[in-house]
């Protein structure tokens, strides 16, 4: 009986071991991140996006994003980003929908956003912009797909 346990042991640390490391050959391979948006209350402008890979410069200081992206909107289209070449590991993106098309996150005279905004694992964000361990995502495998869903003041 005893030996029964332990290759049903052996059997379970080879699972959850599988579920740690990614599949031979897949270590070290690049991989993506697909990100859709969704909730955009217009089809004006264009989504822009910052990928991130620790908290320094999360979530707004581009010069500080390890990749920015911006997609053109369109009517009736879902706005689909994909950061490519990334190394496993964990990841937050912030995004915000640029709807005048000035490459800035606009806000009001009293600082409230005046275009939507969202960011990975979609955290709340009623008194401030999210830690980054709020958003983080890891990313692993040849493509992660994630969902930012906007929000607007």
């Amino acid at each position: 009986m005893k030996s029964r346990h332990v290759v049903t042991g052996a059997l379970m640390m080879a699972m959850v071991g599988g579920l740690a490391y990614p599949a031979h050959g897949q270590v070290g391979q690049p991989t993506q991140l697909a990100v859709e948006i969704s909730g955009l209350n217009q089809p004006e402008g264009q989504v822009c996006l910052n990928l991130f890979n620790s908290s320094s410069g999360f979530p707004s200081n581009r010069d500080e994003a390890l990749q920015t992206l911006c997609i053109a909107t369109a009517e009736g289209a879902p706005v689909l980003a994909t950061f490519e070449n990334l190394t496993p590991g964990s990841y937050a993106v912030s995004a915000f929908h640029d709807a005048n098309g000035d490459n800035e996150f606009n806000r009001n005279f009293v600082g409230m956003p005046a275009e939507g905004f969202g960011f990975s694992r979609n955290p709340e964000a009623r008194t401030g912009p999210p830690e980054f361990g709020d958003a983080v995502v890891l990313v692993a495998g040849a493509e992660t797909r994630i969902e930012i869903e906007l929000s607007y003041f």
